[in-house]
């Protein structure tokens, strides 16, 4: 009876919480299959591969640009209208990428999935940040990172599944339009429009004010720095990964989904022990640790020449990231007003 009680009183304590990591694991989900099991093979069938890297990178640097004013946005409007409105954007590019096979109109779609990237993320962390006190965030970051790693893992998979099972390099853009409309759904009649934090700020007559967003940014600039290093090292694999796999490594789409499996495990398990942890570790000497753990997977990938070998080095550049994602989110969240919250968090998602 207890347990029972026990369990009763977590779901009703981080009902929204959970909401939000269901709708990270989906997002990523989608994202990845687009990124990862659609967008590649497509462009391959279309005589477009050697434009990919441009093509993946015009929805990169349009999310980069966009996410700081989208999360401002977020600030001023609520969280929940940002969210909606983003997967709901990437649910019709998803669709009218089926039926588009020029270089202009791919470019066009991509922008507006960049627009649509920019709105939920800084937006969803954000209202992480706001869904559990302040002694919890560390917790809550963990939690939706790694419903964000789930996503990560199962994207290739199910995306790589689903064209090899069909035989079509398109049923893979089908799926992501269902996953983006689930998450529409989901953020619309489950999330709050804001935190109980943000409503009370909203209430106590103080306005938004741009000093404030120059205030929030002045105490993050070192994590600017780092956040930029690292994914210009992160960003320069994303278009080739599936490339490398297929070509070098001889797996199928399937393969090189099965293949992110054994790496997801290793990196669930990890993140469920460090968030057993707690307080041993300080969010800063966490970030630390996870920047380390990256740096040498990241050097080590370059030997690998077998699957075995490259879901190594995968696991330690997953397990690096649950060691520094959450802290680091934790120490933004910290360090910003709730008013400005998603403003400063789009602007570490700028340089990200």
């Amino acid at each position: 009876m207890n347990n029972k009680i026990g369990v009763a009183k977590i779901l009703t304590e981080y009902k929204t919480l959970i909401y939000l990591c269901l709708i990270s694991a989906i997002a990523e989900l989608a994202f990845a299959i687009m990124n990862q099991s659609a967008i590649p093979p497509y462009l391959e069938t279309i005589n477009l591969k050697s434009q990919a890297g441009f093509i993946i990178g015009v929805f990169l640097i349009v999310e980069a640009v966009l996410k700081s004013p989208m999360g401002s946005l977020g600030d001023r409007i609520g969280r929940r209208p940002l969210i909606v409105g983003g997967a709901l954007i990437s649910a019709v590019t998803s669709l009218l990428m089926t039926v588009v096979h020029q270089l202009p109109y791919l470019v066009l779609l991509r922008t507006f999935d960049g627009i649509a990237a920019a709105a939920i993320w800084p937006t969803l962390i954000a209202a992480v940040s706001g869904s559990v006190k302040p002694n919890m965030r560390t917790m809550a970051m963990n939690a939706v990172t790694a419903a964000y790693i789930v996503g990560v893992a199962l994207g290739p998979l199910f995306g790589g599944w689903i064209n090899d099972y069909t035989g079509s390099k398109l049923s893979s853009f089908y799926l992501i339009s269902g996953l983006f409309v689930l998450i529409a759904i989901i953020a619309y009649f489950l999330t709050p429009h804001r935190s109980k934090e943000e409503d009370e700020l909203k209430d106590d007559g103080s306005e938004f004010k741009l000093k404030d967003i120059a205030l929030g940014l002045k105490t993050i600039p070192d994590m600017m720095a780092i956040a930029f290093i690292t994914f210009l090292g992160i960003g320069l694999l994303i278009p080739v990964i599936k490339y490398f796999a297929m070509d070098e490594l001889k797996l199928s789409e399937t393969g090189f989904g099965i293949l992110i499996l054994p790496i997801a495990a290793v990196v669930a398990i990890a993140g469920l022990v460090i968030s057993k942890m707690g307080g041993k570790w300080s969010k800063a000497g966490s970030v630390r640790l996870g920047i380390t753990l990256c740096v040498i997977g990241m050097w080590l990938i370059i030997f690998s020449r077998q699957p075995w070998q490259t879901a190594i080095c995968g696991m330690l550049l997953g397990i690096g990231f649950v060691f520094a994602m959450p802290s680091w989110l934790a120490l933004i969240s910290d360090m910003s007003s709730p008013r400005v919250r998603g403003t400063v968090v789009g602007a570490l998602g700028t340089s990200q």
